[in-house]
Order: structure tokens, then C-alpha cells, then sequence
């Protein structure tokens, strides 16, 4: 599956995270493995957007 702008895995061991900057532009069905410490990094909830603006 593609991975989209945003999308964020993290090692469970290190602690380490990983954050897609630009949309993957892999076919549909090819598979992904994001590795750290020798295992698959996790996903996690992606961060959104804050509401307020400094001024």
C-alpha cells in the first residue's frame, strides 16, 4: 500500500520515528517494511495540523 505525506512509524525499542515528507509513489500492492533495531516500526497516529497561530 502507498504511503501518504504525514504518515508516522515508530521503533518500539529505540524510540526512534519516521515520518513520510513526500507521498510514496509505489503501485498499489507493492509491499513496505520500515525497519529499525531489526523489526518493523510501528504506526502511529499522525499529528495534526495546529489550530492556533503564533502572533
Amino acid at each position: 500500500m502507498p504511503r501518504s505525506i504525514g504518515e508516522r512509524y515508530a521503533c518500539e525499542s529505540c524510540g526512534a520515528q519516521l515520518v513520510y515528507e513526500k507521498p510514496c509513489t509505489c503501485p498499489e500492492g507493492k509491499p513496505h517494511a520500515e525497519i529499525c533495531c531489526g523489526v518493523q516500526m510501528k504506526q502511529v497516529a499522525q499529528k495534526a495540523p495546529s489550530e492556533s497561530t503564533p502572533r
